[in-house]
């Protein structure tokens, strides 16, 4: 037996949701927490358990036996986490940006980005600590600042990202099919580039990097894509994908309210064309279609002659604002 790659030190929890644990193989979990002790057996090729909620704080050991082996997750803590979803803007570095705050320890914020494949290892969970996290999403890491400035507690960045991916790599078979389906000569040249078409066939991104995380309990999902669906005939289906992978998305995370941001796509100077600005008004149009789902628009925060913003602070400060609205 064997966990799923987010269980590990300085890991953080979401607090007063369900505590769920997972992972593949089968045999008898045994989990303590907090001087309670959880037991439970499974006989199919993945298990997954679920513990009660926890209130907010830290931090903590848990002990977890998988049959024979025993397994010690230390500086373990409870706060709120967000998944921070999407493309090359999002990825978008900490060491890439340019004209930031300089950074300090925050012992408080953790993080932590997808494999990519369950079996895959990860870096694990990482502390933020002055001159280590020039690899963290800047985006992900000032949202956290941000955040911690009005609410003081633990909090979680999980990283599920991609350049240049489309919005099909992230949602599931069942979500895709004839009513959505375009042509390749009609998708974005994403699709199909030498290098990026690896990872934009439909479906991808979804099993490989969103399907290892689920079904962890989080506070919110920050999705920051769309560059690379912006043919006319994308803009025209985008709004109803993204209504798609917005259900399906908390289907599969046990959350059929989880809140939603929707980061609508910069202007950019090289691209301002009908399919660009028919994505920008798809992402405003999501919050008629979804429930507890908000828009935050980059473009009076953001340059416009980059397709990557070199500075991503003052867009984290209007989505860290955003988040405290749930």
């Amino acid at each position: 037996m064997q966990l799923a790659n987010i269980f590990c030190d300085n890991m953080v929890f979401q607090a007063e949701k369900p505590i769920r644990f997972f992972g593949e193989g089968r045999g008898t979990v045994e989990i303590t927490l907090k001087n309670n002790t959880y037991k439970e057996s499974f006989f199919g090729d993945t298990w997954e358990m679920e513990l009660p909620p926890q209130p907010y704080g830290g931090v903590f050991e848990i002990l977890v036996r998988l049959q024979e082996e025993r397994i010690v997750l230390k500086n373990v803590a409870f706060g709120d986490v967000f998944l921070c979803a999407g493309q090359s803007n999002m990825q978008f570095s900490i060491g890439e940006e340019t004209g930031a705050t300089e950074e300090s320890d925050d012992g408080n914020i953790r993080y932590i980005v997808s494999s990519g494949m369950q079996k895959a290892r990860s870096s694990g969970w990482m502390i933020c600590k002055e001159g280590e996290v020039s690899s963290w999403s800047a985006l992900g890491l000032h949202i956290a600042q941000y955040y911690r400035k009005k609410k003081d507690v633990y909090v979680g960045i999980i990283g599920c990202f991609q350049g240049a991916s489309v919005i099909r790599s992230w949602l599931p078979n069942r979500a895709l099919d004839q009513d959505v389906y375009l042509p390749m000569e009609e998708r974005h040249a994403d699709n199909w580039h030498e290098e990026y078409g690896l990872w934009n066939g439909d479906s991808f991104l979804y099993e490989k990097k969103f399907l290892p995380i689920i079904p962890y309990s989080m506070k919110g999902i920050i999705w920051y894509q769309g560059e690379s669906d912006t043919t006319i005939s994308e803009g025209k289906i985008y709004t109803e994908l993204l209504t798609r992978l917005i259900t399906s998305w908390r289907e599969d995370l046990k959350d059929l309210e989880l809140p939603f941001v929707v980061i609508e796509i910069c202007d950019f100077d090289g691209r301002n064309d009908e399919g660009w600005k028919v994505i920008q008004d798809c992402q405003q149009k999501i919050v008629d279609c979804c429930k507890n789902v908000k828009t935050v628009t980059s473009k009076d925060v953001c340059e416009s002659a980059n397709i990557h913003p070199a500075n991503k602070e003052k867009l984290a400060e209007k989505v860290s604002a955003v988040l405290r609205t749930f």
